[in-house]
């Protein structure tokens, strides 16, 4: 009897998987989830774990470079190979810090750029291009000095109010000044100096 029920224990006993010798091997990532990896070694699947040096972000079917370490925990070191279009994401769970004497971007195409803040800090900024283009619902500019040199300038706004505490001077060639309505212009004293001719015309022209 005795031996009889510790047969029938032995058989219903849990199949343990068989371990595998540590080192490197050669896999493709089954599934992707938040809190996994799973792995396709061979025939068998396996979970792991992403190293925290590899940053790709991975996609079903990438062939990937995996180490499996003395306690038989599987990682996922880099990612080898991946068909179709190629395109990867880098992602972290953390604050990511790029760090070098000289960084660059080179895009071909388009460089996106999306967050809800962008900071930017330097002691010179250089912006060149064919055609800039600025949209914001308010844009704001403060400084010490603003010099800005065009062949043509063009504004348009709704209502336009300017404050000048010291000196406002237009130079131009050739000034008009038009309004549909009103035309005031207000000073404690007003001074028109022409060199040849100052005329008036209206069909009423009031002084004093």
């Amino acid at each position: 009897m005795s031996t009889t029920f510790s047969t029938r224990r032995a058989a219903s006993a849990p199949h343990k998987p068989p371990s595998t010798q540590a080192g490197w091997h050669r896999a493709s990532v089954h599934e992707v989830s938040a809190q996994a990896v799973s792995l396709r070694v061979g025939d068998r699947v396996v979970q792991a774990r992403q190293a925290f040096s590899c940053l790709v972000a991975l996609q079903t079917g990438d062939g990937v470079a995996a180490l499996v370490d003395d306690q038989q925990q599987w990682w996922v070191m880099a990612v080898l190979e991946r068909s179709g279009a190629q395109d990867m994401q880098l992602q972290s769970q953390g604050s990511l810090e790029l760090n070098a004497e000289r960084v660059g971007v080179n895009a071909r195409d388009t460089l996106s750029l999306a967050a809800p803040q962008v900071r930017l800090s330097c002691e010179q900024a250089d912006a060149m291009g064919e055609r800039l283009n600025l949209v914001g619902s308010a844009v704001k500019a403060i400084g010490a000095t603003l010099s800005t040199l065009f062949d043509r300038v063009q504004h348009h706004s709704q209502q336009h109010m300017r404050s000048t505490e010291g000196l406002d001077r237009t130079q131009a060639g050739h000034m008009e000044l038009q309004a549909r309505q009103l035309l005031q212009i207000h000073s404690e004293h007003a001074l028109i100096d022409g060199e040849k001719l100052v005329k008036a015309r209206g069909a009423q022209i009031h002084l004093g």
